[in-house]
């Protein structure tokens, strides 16, 4: 058991790290989607302060993932594969999904969190690859997860939730300029 502990540790830290990006990803989503702004719920600063702390949990969560699967000798992953896309010895696309989505959400967090200081607007262009960094992150997991068939249910339900939210709120927002074009 011992042996496994890294392992187990970097399987559930990772599925954790999954979980709480896509929270963190709807979240992002409906902090600005039209039917929040119209419904008003929750209200904008919790809707903020819910997305800081699932952006929080989301990164120690990966940070424990990377490190236990870098501790774990029979993962093949390693210090370099995992940071260095394609250098893992154990599925090297699919862990370089996992690296390239944790480098561009380093980027959108960043950005983030200069927002109103140092970028000034500069911050909202490079935030909106955020979902990009859930499609990465879902390949990820889906081709890097050595129990992924157990968990197809869990990737085809959390993928389409943030596909979901995604497209009603281009829909909405679509739909709400052409209503004010029509009113004008």
């Amino acid at each position: 058991m011992s042996q496994m502990l890294p392992w187990i540790l970097g399987r559930g830290l990772g599925i954790a790290a999954y979980l709480s990006l896509t929270a963190l990803t709807i979240f992002g989503l409906w902090l600005r989607h039209p039917l929040a702004q119209r419904w008003g719920w929750p209200a904008p600063v919790t809707r903020i302060r819910v997305h800081a702390v699932l952006a929080a949990a989301t990164v120690v969560l990966i940070l424990g993932h990377v490190v236990a699967l870098v501790l774990d000798s029979f993962a093949g992953v390693g210090l370099r594969g995992a940071l260095v896309p394609g250098a893992s010895g154990f599925r090297p696309l699919a862990v370089a999904l996992g690296t390239v989505s944790v480098y561009v959400a380093l980027l959108v967090g960043a950005t983030a969190a200069l927002a109103g200081r140092l970028t000034g607007r500069m911050w909202r262009p490079i935030h909106r690859v955020a979902l990009a960094v859930f499609g990465l992150a879902w390949a990820h997991g889906v081709l890097a997860g050595s129990d992924t068939p157990r968990l197809r249910l869990m990737y085809v339900v959390t993928g389409g939730l943030v596909v979901l939210v995604a497209v009603t709120r281009r829909m909405v927002s679509m739909s709400d300029r052409a209503l004010q074009r029509h009113a004008a």
